[in-house]
């Protein structure tokens, strides 16, 4: 399922991101990799504050939406 249906305080798993090769590399730049555990902290119009590694990031609702994850 999509990042962006993962409830506040919730965990998953990343699966895979289907967005552009540009958009892949940033993302696993910040560390949301496959395999990678990830919290979504806050929702605030979409977007999304999240948790991994032990830094939050914020992820605007494009992006989220193409990132894969597993409950």
């Amino acid at each position: 399922m999509p990042l962006t249906m993962l409830s506040p305080g919730k965990e998953a798993i990343v699966n895979a991101c289907k967005a552009k090769e540009t958009t892949k590399k940033f993302l696993a730049g910040l560390g949301i990799i496959p395999g990678v555990t990830i919290t979504v902290i806050s929702k605030f119009s979409g977007n999304l504050i999240v948790s991994i590694k032990g830094s939050r990031l914020a992820l605007n609702r494009g992006v989220a939406q193409q990132v894969l994850v597993q409950v």
